[in-house]
């Protein structure tokens, strides 16, 4: 099937926390490029699929059926190339959920949680709203690329209160794919240092230009026993509000721990349509992540060129993965305060602000650029036309 990506979908008034809630970035009249969900039509398969359970009159308690395990091993086989024991998958609402829930059942309060800012803001969140301390692992910025710093990993990972690792893999938000030999050495931390590692892999469809998506758990068996692995079809696929996810985990007894916590808190109870949303979009829908991977291409392309030629001090940092793009605007000279103000009030076009992102004070800015190239186009010349008046 050919998918048209240009199609413009007028999203508003359709219960949309993107579209509907522009309010939180305080203008309602911005164009929204914040929150990470797409402008995209779902693929019809798994629009069909949701179609055909919604004919049925019950919407009654659902239950994971044997299609859910087998579908979970086949996509990460096919797309990753990791051979999964079926048995690991535990199927969930979200992965966000999964962050908290084993920060719940595994830490106390006072215990440290490790990210690696500037990251999804959803990992400080769980650590702080949980009571939990966050140990920052900065990324090193340099020549315009992201990369870890190991030797203050290592020493956070030694540290007797640390607990958790939260890996985002790729990174969001600065894209990043990380290689084989650095996702080697934050398991090797994290299983010398018995600091349990939960890799975010949910954007590992999005690979760009040619890089590889490689799972953190199946580069080393002994490593992976200490290892969740988390993905969702949900970015992918934009179904997020139908809430399906897959949590790998090959170790037994933390797999049971997980699912106990999961029934104590109903985290593990799903809607009606989560799982033939997620079928269909495991096994009926290669296609459109092709097509949607070119169009991305292309759009990164566009916005790389069109900030180079007219509006040279905003920088984007070269993504590898993802549809989130993450600029550097350190030229402008502007605080985090003032990008704020210059991007979302003068120029009316809804980003998020490096402070989102557990680092406050430093200038740089998210821009989600899953839409329509017209969309796209109309929020650029926006911009230009603010940054010209600067």
């Amino acid at each position: 099937m050919v998918y048209d990506f240009d199609q413009v979908v007028d999203r508003r008034n359709t219960q949309s926390q993107k579209w509907d809630n522009m309010i939180r970035m305080g203008n309602e009249d911005a164009i929204p490029m914040w929150i990470a969900d797409m402008d995209f039509p779902c693929p019809q398969p798994v629009i069909d699929a949701v179609m055909e359970r919604a004919r049925h009159p019950i919407y009654a308690y659902p239950k994971v059926d044997d299609s859910f395990y087998s579908v979970t091993a086949r996509w990460i086989k096919r797309r990753y190339g990791w051979e999964i024991d079926p048995s690991w998958a535990v199927f969930t609402v979200g992965i966000t959920p999964i962050y908290n829930n084993l920060i719940i059942a595994l830490t106390e309060p006072g215990d440290k949680i490790v990210i690696q800012p500037p990251v999804y803001q959803c990992f400080p969140e769980a650590v702080i709203n949980n009571g939990r301390e966050i140990s920052a692992n900065m990324l090193c910025y340099q020549d315009g690329k992201y990369t870890m710093d190991f030797e203050d990993l290592q020493k956070r990972a030694a540290d007797p209160k640390a607990k958790i690792l939260i890996l985002s893999s790729p990174h969001n938000p600065v894209g990043r794919v990380w290689t084989r030999e650095e996702l080697l050495q934050v398991a090797k931390i994290c299983y010398e240092n018995n600091v349990l590692l939960i890799s975010d892999e949910i954007h590992g469809d999005f690979m760009l230009f040619g890089h590889e998506h490689i799972p953190t758990a199946s580069l080393n068996e002994t490593y992976a026993k200490n290892i969740v692995t988390c993905y969702a079809p949900t970015k992918t696929f934009n179904i997020a509000g139908i809430r399906c996810a897959a949590i790998i985990i090959p170790d037994e007894k933390l797999r049971a721990l997980l699912n106990k916590q999961l029934r104590a808190v109903r985290a593990n109870e799903l809607s009606i349509f989560a799982q033939p949303a997620y079928i269909a979009a495991y096994t009926l829908c290669d296609d459109y992540i092709e097509q949607l991977r070119k169009y991305l291409e292309e759009s990164v392309e566009y916005v790389d060129s069109f900030f180079k030629k007219h509006m040279p001090k905003i920088k984007l940092v070269r993504p590898e993965s993802t549809y989130l793009l993450w600029f550097d605007c350190s030229e402008l000279g502007m605080t985090s305060r003032e990008l704020e103000e210059f991007f979302i009030q003068k120029a009316a076009v809804g980003v998020m602000i490096s402070d989102y992102f557990g680092v406050k004070g430093i200038p740089f800015m998210r821009m989600n650029i899953a839409c329509s190239r017209v969309t796209l186009k109309q929020a650029l010349e926006q911009l230009l036309e603010a940054y010209n008046k600067l």
